[in-house]
Formats: structure tokens, sequence, C-alpha cells
């Protein structure tokens, strides 16, 4: 884009225009910022020149035409200058490598950033850089689709049209186009910018452009408009001007300004001038947070991080601005951060000082409103970004479709709007695992494994194969339960997640069944089936439930409801320590307690035919009063029984 720095970086008065041929002619174009005159000028000055050039005339060359994009002509002077004299201090330096990055020569750009950062001395800068440059060429060489597709509309001119904003069924947005200003702005011969309006047609379409608002206009610059949701209220940029003329600084620079106003019938009324505005700095990209609660702008105003930055005021519930603060580091840089544009907590804005594709690149960032700081700062990535100026991006309020501006060579003007839409790049990962048997630790087939979401709803039903291997591929993030089943086997079930990363592998789920019948033993004395569990372990002179004793007992209730007819005994023993009578009483209260317990998780009282303890009477050793015992020979009386009556 050749016009965007200068809503930021002001305005100079042009000088009559002399003899293109002469150095002193080219330098006289430059310092009044006719920089479209002042490249012409000193191409033939250096086509003819056959002595030893200044740097400085160098320097001057590529910036002229630097500040009208024509990258491929600044690369050649700069590389002259820094050839001449490597260590060229800033502007030159960060222009330099910007204008490397528009021509796609990222390796060498890279290069001339890493010394001039490590010639610096500032650590955390040249950190802060590797990070953004290594997240740069992961996106410069990834193969994956952009989620964003981009189309040009029918209002674009040959002139520059950019900076679109929402307005209902309309975008308003910025234009050079002839028609609505009397004079052409010397930077780059076009004429001055212009608000227009523009209805949305079918796909996007922008159509009928004709002009905004007439009491907005000047003979000057304006440019970029911001509404307030769901009032008549506005804000916009205009050149500074009094009684029709433009206001210089001690710099002989003009700057831009900020004005609030109603929108009555299509007309500004009650223009005023924003308080933090100054004839010695520009304000202006105005944009308004979707919600209504933040105001943000752009502007060089001193104590900066370099170039432009954006800054931004909260709203107050009656419509004031609070004081501007700057957005940070996060955000600005040393070169040109603006046109902000924040929906949903993201804040989208253009950038040529973090590391990009080349020119202005989209980027966005979170925001958080409790502490208000600005985190996982993101560049949007191929077909949203290119090496040309890529910038103003706002969505509708769909939050999947808007509009953008770039002076990408696809375009029919300077620079022109595109209609995006945003669709969901394809992320997907495979949760997959092992099934086995519990005790024998072989593979099992045909293991029936359900797939539910958060809302238990089936997504997918599969079976192992022959080698107990299952697996499912699922959307990225996605959070669901795996249930695996099999005849003769306790179901299980288990939570998988995927993560963020299209393809990226996941931990194996893997399971282990337990067969039913593994839980059932034959007595090899009676005979009788029993139930096989662990020893259930009660407190000293207890016969309360512990949560251990518990566990061993919810194993008990799951397989009486695998077998839903199932019938059995509890029989309570103890060892022989303490009185025969005392035992008696402690094992019956203890199989009484195990009875109840397992009624009170649903198993129906008619199942469990009785309850009974024995004391001491049935002993499995010799351990029996009088005789000498280890405790644990003693424990091996300490047990409880469930006899199966029935199954």
């Amino acid at each position: 884009m050749k016009i965007y720095i200068t809503l930021l970086i002001g305005l100079f008065l042009s000088l009559p225009s002399m003899s293109q041929s002469s150095l002193k002619n080219a330098d006289k174009l430059f310092k009044t910022q006719a920089y479209t005159k002042a490249a012409e000028a000193y191409k033939e000055f250096l086509a003819e020149y056959e002595g030893e050039v200044e740097i400085q005339t160098l320097l001057n060359a590529g910036d002229a035409n630097y500040f009208i994009y024509n990258t491929s002509k600044a690369k050649q002077y700069y590389q002259r200058a820094f050839n001449r004299k490597p260590d060229i201090k800033e502007p030159y330096i960060s222009r330099y490598v910007r204008t490397l990055r528009s021509e796609e020569d990222y390796e060498f750009a890279h290069k001339v950033a890493l010394k001039a950062l490590k010639e610096s001395n500032d650590d955390e800068a040249l950190n802060i850089y590797k990070k953004q440059y290594d997240a740069f060429l992961e996106l410069l060489n990834s193969e994956e689709d952009s989620e964003y597709r981009l189309m040009n509309i029918s209002a674009n001119s040959k002139y520059s049209d950019f900076a679109p904003v929402i307005f209902g069924d309309s975008i308003v947005f910025s234009s050079s186009r002839t028609g609505n200003s009397k004079e052409l702005y010397s930077w780059n011969e076009q004429p001055y910018l212009s608000l227009y309006i523009a209805s949305k047609g079918e796909d996007g379409d922008l159509i009928d452009a004709k002009p905004f608002s007439k009491s907005s206009k000047s003979d000057y610059h304006d440019a970029t408009l911001a509404i307030m949701p769901d009032t008549n209220i506005v804000f916009f940029a205009s050149s500074n001007i009094n009684k029709n003329k433009l206001v210089l600084d001690s710099e002989r620079e003009n700057n831009f300004k900020l004005y609030s106003g109603e929108l009555k019938n299509g007309v500004i009324k009650n223009r005023e001038e924003l308080n933090f505005n100054s004839d010695s700095y520009s304000v202006g990209h105005p944009s308004i947070s979707n919600d209504g609660k933040y105001f943000f702008f752009a502007s060089d105003m001193e104590q900066g991080y370099g170039g432009s930055d954006i800054y931004y005021c909260k709203i107050t519930p009656s419509g004031k601005l609070t004081t501007p603060k700057n957005a940070g580091p996060e955000i600005n840089t040393s070169g040109n951060d603006f046109f902000p544009h924040m929906k949903d907590g993201v804040l989208y804005f253009a950038s040529n000082g973090h590391v990009g594709f080349g020119g202005l690149d989209v980027f966005q960032i979170e925001f958080n409103r409790d502490t208000e700081d600005f985190t996982n700062l993101q560049n949007l990535g191929k077909t949203v970004n290119t090496s040309y100026d890529d910038f103003s991006m706002v969505f509708n309020t769909d939050g999947m479709t808007g509009y953008l501006a770039s002076n990408r060579t696809q375009g029919v003007g300077d620079d022109d709007i595109y209609y995006f839409t945003k669709e969901p790049i394809p992320c997907d990962q495979i949760l997959f695992g092992n099934i086995k048997d519990l005790r024998t630790k072989e593979n099992l087939a045909e293991v029936t494994v359900t797939v539910k979401d958060s809302l238990n709803e089936t997504i997918s039903i599969l079976k192992t194969d022959a080698d107990g291997n299952y697996e499912i591929k699922l959307p990225c993030l996605t959070k669901v339960t795996i249930l695996a089943e099999k005849e003769d086997y306790f179901e299980q079930e288990k939570i998988g997640e995927t993560g963020d990363v299209d393809g990226e592998e996941n931990e194996s789920i893997d399971f282990e069944l337990e067969r039913a019948k593994d839980m059932i033993v034959v007595d090899e004395t009676t005979k009788q089936e029993k139930i096989d569990l662990e020893t259930i372990y009660f407190d000293f002179d207890k016969a309360d439930i512990t949560p251990q004793a518990a566990a061993v007992l919810d194993k008990a209730v799951k397989l009486m409801n695998f077998y839903p007819d199932m019938v059995i005994n509890i029989e309570s023993h103890t060892d022989s320590r303490g009185s025969k009578k005392y035992n008696y009483s402690l094992s019956d209260r203890r199989a009484k307690a195990t009875q109840q317990y397992i009624y009170s998780q649903g198993i129906a009282e008619e199942r469990i035919v009785s309850a009974q303890g024995y004391g001491e009477q049935r002993l499995l050793n010799e351990c029996k009063d009088g005789v000498k015992c280890s405790d644990e020979e003693h424990d091996v009386n300490r047990r409880s029984d469930f006899i199966i009556l029935k199954r």
C-alpha cells in the first residue's frame, strides 16, 4: 500500500517541481515527500552520474522507492549502500530488511536482521525475533491449506481502495479514486483519500460505490471510519486543516486528527475533535470492539515503540473515552502497527515490524479483558498474507466472513478490497489402543468399541482386529468416552481426548478386560462355587464397611449385576484369637454389614439368602485355641465367603 504510512506519519507541502535530472532537485522532491517524482529523479541521476555516489543519496533513493512500494528498486539502492557501509544504523536497517522480505529474499533478510540484533546487544529483542522467525518459517514451509478464501470485489477502482468498515448492509471504505478530491497527493500522485460507501451484493461483493458523507469531506485526506454499535455515533480521521489549509508542525509536517460526530440521514453533524489530538503527531485508524467497550486507534505520538503504535481507550457507559493506553510490546514494534479491529476478544491488526511475508502482514492476538493483557500473537499465514501489503481486516457479525485490503498483483488497482470467507482447516487425530484379557494378557479380537461424545451420543461403533487393536479418526479438540464390550467379559470405559494439531499422534488408550467367570472359583473342599475376592479387612473390633472393604464388595456387586439371576450366601469367619462367643458375634455383625452394603448398591434382597457369621468354627488350618501360630497363619482364617447358590 502506497498511502498507509502517510495516514500516521504526516504530510509535507509540495514544492514547485524543478528539473528531474539533477541531484539537487531529487533531494528537494524527497524532502517534500513527493516520492513518486523523487524516485524517478534519483533513477535518472544515478544512471547518468559516473562518480562515486554519496551513501545518503543511495539511502534516499532507497527510501523514495520503499515508500511507494517499488521494492525491487529499493532493494537495489539499499544493497549498494550497505555493501559500501555495512554499519548503517536505523531506520535504514529495518527498511532494508522489510524490502528484502517484500522481495521474498527471506534467508538474506534473516541474516541482515540477525546481524543487526546481535550487534545491538539486546538479548530480549534477539530472542523475540528468533521465536518469531521460527514461527514464520513454519508458516512459510507449511503445505496445509489456509482456512481463508479471498475474492476481489466489483467496487474496486484503479486507485487505492481499503479500510472497509461494516455499516449494516453496506461497507464504508477509504479510496483515492478521482472525482471527490480537488488535489493530487504528491506522495504517490493520486487524489487525496475520501470516504465511500457501497452496498453488499451476492457472495460478499460490493456494488454501487458512492461518496459517504459530504459533511466529513475536505480537500485533503478523509480516511478510516469507526461506528459505535447500535448508535449513530461515528469517529473518523482527517488531515489537520484550518480554513481549508493544511496545518504544519515545526517539521513542516501535516498530521491526522480524529473526530467524532452524529450520523443523521447520511450527514455527519456535531463534529468534535477528540481531546488527545495534537498538531505534533497523528492519530487515525479508529476502530470499536464489537461489544462497544473499547476504542482502538493508531498513532505516532511520543513514547511509543517506533513508527505507528496501536492504542486503546475504554468506552464508559455514557460514551466517554478514557485516557489512551499503548497496547504494549506484544503488538507494537519499531515498525508500523495499525489498522486495529477487535472481534470477540481477538484483535486483528497490520504490521511490518513483526516477522512476516513482506510488506504489511495481518496478525491476530488474544485480549484478556480482566487483565488487559495481549497474548498468543499469530500471523494469519498464506492467502491472507503475501509479500505485498495486506491490511485492514474486518469481520462481519457472523465471524466467518469479512473484508481486507491488499496491493497484491492479482488486484485491479493500487490497493484492492477483498471479500473473505473463513473455513476451519481440517484437523483430525487418531485415537487408538489395544485390548487384552486381564488374566491371560492375550489380545482380544472382536471386542465391540463404542465411542460416545460429551452428550453421550454414539459417534461410532467398531470392532478390534485379530491383534486386539482398534483406531478411530476424530476431529481435533474432541473429548469422548470409549466403551469396550465383549461377551463373557465385564465392560470397561475410558476417556479419550484429541489435541489441537492435525495428525499429531496420541498416547495409546489400552484396556484389559476381565472375564466374568474368572471371578468364580470352586472350593476344593466343599466343591461349591464362590466369588473370588481379595480379603475384606475391617477395623479392629468393628463391623463398619471401610473404603477398602467397599472397593472389594463393589466387585461382588459387579459380578451379580453381570449374572442377574445369581443368588448367594454370605459367610463371615474369624481366627481363633479371642473368645468363641466374641468371635461369633463379631463375624455375624460383619456378615450382616456386608449384606446391607450390597443391598445399598441396588442388589435385590431376595438374591442374598443368608448372611451369617461363624466365628472360629470353620478354621482352614490348625491354628485353634492353644496352638501357637504366626499372624500370617491366623490371617488365613479371617475371611468372608460368597457362596454361589445359583447363577
